[in-house]
């Protein structure tokens, strides 16, 4: 059994988090696979994952970048 998850992001409203962790993303997360995908208004992150557990880290992995993102950014303004 595999698990996904989707993520649909606004561009507008979060392209520059997004585009802070793009080369992240691209990388496997553990036992986890990720990738990026973009139309022209949303950011989609996908999430494929062998379990629930490996799920949950990827999905924590991704949550912290972009906290530490939304930090450096905080700092620089």
């Amino acid at each position: 059994m595999k698990f996904e998850l989707s993520i649909s992001m606004d561009k507008a409203k979060y392209g520059d988090f997004v585009k802070a962790i793009k080369p992240d993303i691209a990388q496997t997360v553990g036992r986890s696979r990720t990738k990026i995908k973009e139309d022209e208004h949303n950011f989609y992150i996908y999430i494929s994952s062998p379990d629930t557990v490996a799920l949950r880290a990827a999905v924590g992995s991704i949550t912290r970048w972009f906290k530490v993102v939304k930090d450096i950014m905080e700092e620089i303004e």
